[in-house]
């Protein structure tokens, strides 16, 4: 009789040492529920960044607005209705700079075309400058980076300084 108290005994702890553990395994499992985190509209970080001078709003543009040229070699001649950036000794075309993780996502900048040096009429045997080369003029402007912490729901930007490139000029080389 002691052998059979026992017995059931000892299988009431089991089964309550399995459905302790059912419930510690389904606890650990059970993902924790975590707020969705929204990023800022498009006029709040529009108005975050106009806290800040100079802006990239200036240099913000659509993607697929801009694109390299079928050809980036050189453009030693060009038509009378070409822009000042094919006319100069440094000439450039625009491009885009998209990331993800910035406002604005997409800038516009310039990109040197595959010059050797500096494209010149100073001299009569070369038409390029022997020594001058090209390089790319840039500034500094603000940007907001998304620094991928969630607050309240929302996705926290920083104000940072990024270089754009603006135009490609003749210079000297470096000493």
């Amino acid at each position: 009789m002691l052998t059979m108290a026992k017995k059931a005994l000892e299988s009431k702890a089991m089964v309550i040492i399995a459905l302790f553990l059912v419930f510690i395994c389904g606890t650990i499992a059970t993902p924790v529920k975590r707020e969705a985190c929204q990023h800022p509209s498009d006029d709040d970080l529009k108005a975050m960044l106009s806290q800040y001078t100079p802006n990239a709003l200036s240099f913000a543009t659509s993607p697929g607005a801009y694109s390299a040229p079928a050809s980036t070699d050189c453009p030693l001649s060009y038509g009378s209705s070409a822009p000042l950036s094919m006319r100069s000794n440094c000439p450039y075309y625009n491009v885009e700079n998209t990331d993800g993780s910035r406002y604005p996502p997409t800038l516009v900048e310039a990109e040197c075309y595959k010059c050797q040096k500096c494209i010149t009429d100073l001299r009569d045997d070369s038409e390029f400058h022997p020594l001058w080369g090209c390089e790319k003029l840039t500034t500094r402007v603000w940007v907001l980076r998304n620094s991928n912490v969630c607050i309240g729901g929302v996705y926290q930007y920083n104000a940072v300084q990024v270089n754009v490139a603006l135009a490609c000029t003749c210079g000297r080389e470096r000493l």
